[in-house]
């Protein structure tokens, strides 16, 4: 069973097998997150070309099929992706990545693919990511979509993340212990007076009553409810 992740991948090596559409989306995808991206295939696509020419991609001219050539690519390779409609290259990119252990997206068979790219979106620092794990990719963007309306349109859980990143901020800054911090989360977040001004979208208000819960509940003047904590495991 697949879990779902956000990877740092500023830095890795990724090779796509395959220069058409499909190969060049994934290439663009992996660029903008900061990967040093390769493609092999026996031709490629404008787009490809174009990026190459601005020396952003390597484009290897060459059969998949060769697998001495295969095996040497994806050995230097932290994921690699098959974005080509024909699925019998699957078991030897497969074969070999579990040789070297690295990872593989099967861009042409969604239930064998170790990685899954999803569709995803981003509102004001809450970003999601929505999968139907290849039943259908007009879905995924229908739903994503949603999210992203939905996410709009909540004001209130807008000023709510600003609010609690703030707390996190003051109580990093502040040198709270770890231990304190996970409880006071999940007590500040539940408190009545928190929430209102929360509501009322007053920021000003919400610092200044954060910082004071904070220093109250680490001098001792108020005490923990441990069941607000329990209630949230």
């Amino acid at each position: 069973m697949r879990i779902p992740l956000f990877l740092e991948l500023e830095g890795k090596n990724i090779l796509i097998i395959g220069g058409g559409g499909v190969g060049a989306s994934r290439a663009k995808k992996f660029l903008e997150a900061g990967a040093t991206v390769r493609v092999l295939s026996l031709a490629f696509n404008d787009e490809l070309k174009e990026l190459e020419k601005k020396g952003k991609i390597e484009l290897i001219e060459g059969n998949a099929f060769d697998r001495d050539r295969l095996e040497e690519l994806i050995a230097s390779s932290d994921l690699v992706t098959v974005a080509i409609p024909s699925l019998e290259i699957n078991d030897t990119v497969v074969e070999i990545a579990k040789k070297h252990k690295t990872l593989v997206n099967l861009a042409n068979d969604a239930n064998r693919t170790e990685v899954v790219v999803p569709f995803e979106g981003e509102v004001e620092g809450i970003r999601f990511a929505v999968t139907t794990e290849g039943k259908s990719g007009v879905v995924a963007r229908r739903v994503r979509d949603s999210f992203r309306r939905m996410l709009e349109e909540d004001e209130e859980t807008l000023y709510f993340l600003k609010a609690m990143y703030h707390l996190k901020q003051y109580m990093k800054a502040n040198n709270v212990p770890v231990r304190l911090r996970m409880k006071l989360y999940f007590v500040i977040a539940a408190n009545p007076e928190f929430r209102r001004l929360v509501r009322e979208e007053d920021m000003k208000g919400v610092r200044k009553l954060v910082e004071e819960l904070v220093e109250d509940y680490v001098s001792g003047k108020k005490e923990i409810d441990e069941s607000i904590v329990k209630m949230q495991f």
